[in-house]
């Protein structure tokens, strides 16, 4: 049954994949309409080879716009109004021999159809009048149509489309019943279902405005701004991590926040907009204000080694202009990133000229430092009093401690020119230390030799490390010592078991106990030219290198690691890395001093002590002081004591919540075309501007982000309140008046409802951009209201474009999980703060990542694992899996327009994931304790309270008949009982009876998964 409904559910969404949007008429109704019926030929056709992309045009020939259609070319005219047999276009497409037609048959794209070249005819016999693309020119308010069924008007919207199918000869659908109404726009304003409460409360109120009374209520609900937020933070490319192959960890939570605080508070859009460009830029900016400019530093940072500064700089920059494009302007600007763009009259130079105004945000392009949070500058700290005050107490305590090193270093600064009379000459004394046990994994042996050095054998793997425990009682331990030694037994008498004797140390790590000692310095006697010494005490993932003595490999050799701290004897377990395929440590030697100079001598210090005192110069002089000053035992624990509290302070700092924001640099950055998109060929010097065939900035302006954003919401911007409106409607109805949401442009879909498109634009500017007053006024239409049962229309318009039926949409993949915890009453309704780590399969993060061996995903714990989806951790190279599975994108990239699935894995995960298993318990607990009685009342109370209206007696008996068989199989086998129930962190009422609570799960899951469930209809 479960495979039958979801292939109907697949089969209804493919035909709808498929269907093409009805036209306002017939193309060969009296008037053919050039915006609606010719250009999206021309684009689709023709404006690949003749359109506005100069380097690519054939011919010379524009076909784009009306003086390049109608111009003379030797004797003919591309397009002639009123005479298409003398129209050069016609004659190509649709020519007497095939190899002259248009497109070309070697090209990408196919041949007009019949229906085309007739609507093309058409247009040039009636005189071929040209228009402007629709959405380049400033909405005008439209007058309110006329209709005969005026009483089904319940507000403008429902004119415009009553009118539409009164032409198309249809009625609309009846009102949707009262229930499943209040289902559908609690979900579509809260993203959350209704209570029982609320339902029948609902139900009983019989005033004229009950509906309405339900929709203020929603709008006031701060679940609205959460819900809200998920569709911005889609178009906002908003994550907890910065992307790329290592993604690490970020902090952009206050910036989400700002969002469902702006949407619940009903922020002007205007103002909306204003302050994620360029809120920095407002005079006296507040706080908030500069948080809203994390819009823009949302995008991936690629802080990977060897990463170009130079190069992703321009990416990020691109990514900010391309942002902007799509979630303000519905267009694809960054189709002119290395060319003009195909299909509209954007250039690249004009691209460049918007590239301009966020190219001056002074951050490097491969991250730079990062904070203690993760982030990368600029950025905000933000308000927290206790820590900063905390922070500020620590540091009173380190300018104490800098004052008695201070103190420290003037006491022990004349004992410099005795320690330069023997320097050159000292040698530490070192004590080996014995080893107490020797291991080493696959296969290799470990065997102590008579001096205390330690020979390897046995099998050589790719990878393996030593490990080694030994003691020794010597207090103020201040190095490490790590000899090679070469051997007879070994390869060409080496030190290693490599050819040629090689060995590579990859990794030097003690602990003391189960304290790993922080080892701070490396150096060595001789090293590799290949050799990267730091790698040994800090190894990279990737990269395994660290310290080799190639070509000396017959000669004994030895590295110094120094702790950061001054270390007491005791017994330590000493792990050495052998990650460098084929060339494994042979024979080693491990020895400990107290010397205050035990390191192996810098070079640059030992010239400047072999050069004659008085040839030496001031900076000569200032570096022997340092040097000699950091290692006296009484200065090594003054220093000590002032490291430990500043780490102590960092660790303070990095409690304080930061976010990345937008700041300008105070020298402007300078700008220009990127040839062919290449960060290293910078073209033409550009300035910052906007596309010449859109309004111009304001003369006398400054070329800056806050022109531009207040340029966006200008009432002359034909774009802006066109595009928001549309994706307002997206949102309740699953397509917009505009399906293509993110391309209002010469390739995207004409509106199905252009005049109601353009009426809900002017009124959305008319009313100062109030967003909670659009939603009320789509969800309170007749439009809205209709049923979304099947009707006769239907296969006439499956996707619903003539809006006569309302919608029916399967629920958000945040929708989906958030009903599942409110119906099992674990739905933890906390706003704000950090992200939180959900149920997830265990090792996905660590099987994709490139730091192998490391635990990466640890889960939230207790109420923050139901919390809402929206709060969910967001890892772009891994997103949250039980959300992605239904349509949640990774957020790499800004995203306006989620695509829609249907797929068998997606009833699996209703099924199986962890926390729909949890979920089920929990809401059949809650049938067993509030249900009722009886099996019927309880099945009857859950399916009421997840789809909001009652079952019928046959869908009871349905549930029935399964909860008996799952009763019987539980009696027969307890043990899956418990297995079951065992789901999930939340706890298990142990008062149920453990076999009928594990059958009223399985109920509880059925139902859950019903596509009624998880469709809002």
């Amino acid at each position: 049954m479960k495979y039958d409904r979801a292939v109907a559910r697949l089969s209804v969404r493919v035909w709808a994949a498929v269907a093409v949007c009805l036209p306002a008429s017939s193309p060969a109704a009296d008037r053919v309409d050039f915006s609606r019926d010719v250009r999206p030929i021309l684009s689709d056709r023709c404006f690949t080879c003749h359109g506005p992309d100069e380097a690519t045009r054939k011919a010379g020939l524009r076909l784009d716009t009306e003086a390049g259609a109608l111009a003379p070319r030797g004797g003919h005219r591309p397009i002639v109004p009123g005479d298409a047999s003398a129209s050069e276009v016609m004659k190509r497409v649709a020519p007497e021999r095939p190899a002259m037609r248009m497109p070309p048959p070697y090209s990408d794209r196919k041949p007009l159809t019949d229906k085309e070249i007739a609507t093309l005819r058409a247009w040039i016999e009636q005189g071929a009048r040209w228009q402007s693309h629709w959405s380049f020119t400033a909405p005008v308010r439209p007058e309110l149509p006329p209709v005969r069924n005026a009483g089904w008007v319940r507000n403008p919207i429902d004119r415009f489309v009553l009118a539409r199918l009164e032409r198309e000869g249809l009625t609309p659908a009846a009102a949707a019943d009262r229930a499943r109404l209040l289902r559908r726009v609690t979900f579509d304003l809260t993203g959350l279902p209704p209570t029982l409460g609320e339902l029948d409360a609902f139900l009983e109120d019989q005033s004229a405005d009950s509906y309405e009374k339900v929709v203020d209520r929603l709008l006031a609900s701060p679940r609205y701004g959460e819900r809200m937020a998920v569709d911005w933070l889609d178009a906002a490319r908003y994550a907890d991590t910065h992307g790329y192959q290592v993604d690490p960890e970020k902090e952009m939570w206050p910036w989400r926040d700002w969002v469902i605080d702006a949407f619940n508070r009903n922020m002007p859009y205007d103002r909306f907009t204003v302050e994620q460009i360029a809120g920095d830029l407002l005079p006296n900016a507040t706080l908030e204000q500069k948080i809203a400019t994390g819009f823009q530093r949302n995008h991936r940072i690629n802080s990977e080694t060897g990463s170009i500064a130079e190069e992703f700089q321009a990416e990020n920059v691109v990514d900010r202009v391309s942002t902007l494009g799509a979630v303000w302007l519905g267009l694809t600007v960054g189709c002119a990133r290395c060319h003009d763009h195909k299909y509209d009259p954007l250039t690249t130079r004009e691209f460049y000229s918007l590239y301009a105004f966020f190219n001056n945000v002074d951050e490097v392009g491969n991250g730079g430092p990062r904070d203690g949070r993760g982030n990368h500058k600029p950025y905000l700290r933000l308000p927290a009093p206790e820590l900063e005050a905390q922070a500020a107490a620590k540091e009173r305590e380190i300018a104490a401690a800098r004052d008695r090193l201070v103190v420290v270093e003037n006491r022990l600064a004349p004992g410099l020119g005795e320690w330069e009379r023997g320097a050159l000459t000292h040698q530490a004394k070192w004590e080996v230390l014995r080893p107490t046990k020797l291991s080493a994994g696959g296969g290799v042996t470990l065997a102590q030799q008579a001096d205390g050095s330690v020979l390897a054998g046995g099998a050589m793997p790719a990878s393996s490390i030593y490990e080694i425990a030994a003691g020794t009682s010597l207090a103020n331990i201040t190095a490490f010592r790590l000899e090679l030694l070469p051997d007879a037994s070994l390869p060409s008498g080496g030190s290693g078991r490599g050819d040629g004797g090689k060995a590579v140390v990859t990794l030097f790590e003690v602990k003391a106990g189960a304290r790993k000692i922080d080892l701070s310095h490396i150096t060595a006697d001789f090293k590799s030219e290949e050799s990267e010494l730091d790698l040994v005490l800090r190894p990279a993932d990737q990269l395994k290198r660290g310290w080799g003595v190639n070509p000396e490999t017959a000669r004994p050799h030895y590295a110094v690691i120094e702790p950061a701290r001054m270390t007491t004897g005791g017994e330590f377990t000493i792990r050495i890395g052998n990650e460098y395929e084929g060339a494994p440590v042979g024979r080693f030697r491990i020895s400990v001093t107290s010397d205050e100079f035990p390191e192996v001598m810098p070079e640059a210090i030992g010239k400047i002590l072999r050069t004659d005192a008085g040839a030496r110069t001031d900076k000569d002089r200032v570096e022997l002081r340092r040097y000699f000053l950091a290692h006296p035992y009484e200065r090594r624990h003054a220093n000590e004591e002032v490291v430990k509290l500043e780490a102590e302070k960092r660790a303070i700092e990095n409690k304080i919540p930061t976010t990345m924001v937008m700041e300008e640099m105070a020298t402007p950055r300078d700008s220009f075309v990127l040839l062919r998109g290449q960060y290293d060929k910078p073209g033409e010097k550009v300035a910052p501007g906007v596309p010449a065939f859109l309004p111009p900035l304001p003369a006398g302006a400054p070329a800056n982000r806050l022109t531009l954003a207040r340029w966006l919401v200008d009432a002359a911007n034909p774009l802006t309140a066109r595009v928001a409106v549309n994706r307002y409607w997206q949102a309740y109805f699953g397509t917009g008046l505009v399906k293509t949401t993110e391309d209002f442009g010469a390739q995207g879909e004409a509106p199905s409802h252009p005049e109601l498109l353009d009426w809900l634009a002017t009124e959305f500017v008319r009313t100062g951009w109030d967003v909670k007053a659009m939603q009320r006024l789509i969800v309170t239409s007749a439009t809205y209201r209709q049923a979304s049962t099947s009707n006769a229309v239907r296969e006439r318009d499956p996707e619903n474009r003539l809006l006569a039926r309302g919608p029916r949409v399967r629920l958000a993949a945040e929708m989906i999980r958030d009903q599942a915890l409110a119906m099992a009453g674990l739905l933890n309704d906390k706003m704000g703060g950090s992200a939180v780590k959900i149920y997830q399969p265990e090792g996905l993060w660590e099987q994709l990542s490139a730091f192998q061996g490391r635990k990466l995903f640890e889960r939230s714990k207790g109420p923050d694992l139901w919390r809402r989806s929206v709060y969910t951790y967001w890892k772009r190279t891994v997103p949250p899996p039980s959300l992605t599975i239904f349509d949640a994108p990774t957020r790499e990239f800004c995203v306006v327009r989620r695509q829609a699935s249907s797929t068998p894995l997606q009833a699996l995960a209703l099924l199986n994931d962890e926390m729909y298993i949890e979920a089920a318990r929990r809401f059949a607990e809650r049938m067993m304790k509030e249900g009722g009685a009886t099996p019927a009342a309880r099945l009857g109370w859950a399916f009421r309270l997840a789809t909001s209206r009652l079952a019928t007696p046959g869908e009871v008996a349905i549930l029935e008949r399964g909860l008996g068989r799952r009763l019987a199989q539980y009696r027969a086998d307890p043990t899956a009982a418990e297995r079951l129930l065992a789901a999930g962190e939340s706890p298990r009422d142990m008062q149920l009876d453990a076999v009928e609570l594990a059958a009223y799960t399985t109920a509880a899951s059925v139902i859950l998964n019903l596509d009624e469930v998880i469709t809002r209809q």
